[in-house]
């Protein structure tokens, strides 16, 4: 009886410290990161595009980056929650925000929302081509 209580401490104190471990970890989202944008919004209908995203910065959770579009280009700032899986951004340049996933170590989704009168939505899976 004794044995077994020693393995299950030994085993509830190595799943206690792994747990430690895996939430001081965060995840390194510099790099650039590239794919198939795919929208709609109420001014210019169904768009589908390739999307270009640059991340160059990160100093814990937060992090900055910058996209080109036809139109120029925009700069953002975003965090990663502490689940290492979900990160969110906003542009200073824009009205709607980025709700992002990390799907692996060089795969994301991200997917915008804008509301009112410019309404608009639209997700697109990126893979890291470079970091």
């Amino acid at each position: 009886m004794k044995k077994i209580l020693l393995i299950l401490i030994i085993f509830f104190c190595v799943i206690s410290y792994t747990n430690q471990i895996k939430a001081r970890y965060i995840v390194n989202l510099i790099g650039v990161w590239e794919g198939t944008n795919k929208s709609y919004s109420t001014e210019k209908g169904y768009r589908t595009w390739n999307k270009k995203i640059s991340i160059f910065e990160q100093n814990e959770r937060i992090f900055k980056g910058n996209f080109k579009y036809y139109g120029g280009e925009k700069n953002f700032l975003g965090t990663i929650r502490s689940n290492n899986k979900n990160f969110y951004w906003v542009s200073p340049e824009s009205k709607g925000y980025i709700h992002g996933e990390i799907l692996n170590r060089n795969t994301i989704e991200i997917c915008y929302t804008e509301a009112y009168k410019g309404a608009a939505v639209g997700c697109a899976i990126l893979k890291r081509t470079q970091k």
